[in-house]
């Protein structure tokens, strides 16, 4: 089941320093799931070696929105 980011939501599905799976559908970022994994590039501490998920990162203070998101 996929999930739809917006664009103005501040999560990793919506960062830059994301590797996770994702595409760029009219403003938003689609995840195939809410749970999906993907590396953090901006080094921020995660307790798993697969990464963040889709949803983490709210609080986060090396976010930046990805660029396919402006």
């Amino acid at each position: 089941m996929s999930k739809t980011w917006s664009g103005n939501w501040k999560c990793c599905a919506t960062c830059t320093n994301w590797a996770g799976p994702r595409v760029e559908k009219f403003g938003s970022a689609e995840t195939p799931e809410p749970g999906s994994r993907g590396k953090c590039y901006a080094n921020v501490f995660c307790g798993v070696t697969q990464g963040p998920t889709a949803m983490d990162g709210a609080n986060c203070a090396k976010y930046q929105k990805w660029a396919a998101l402006r």
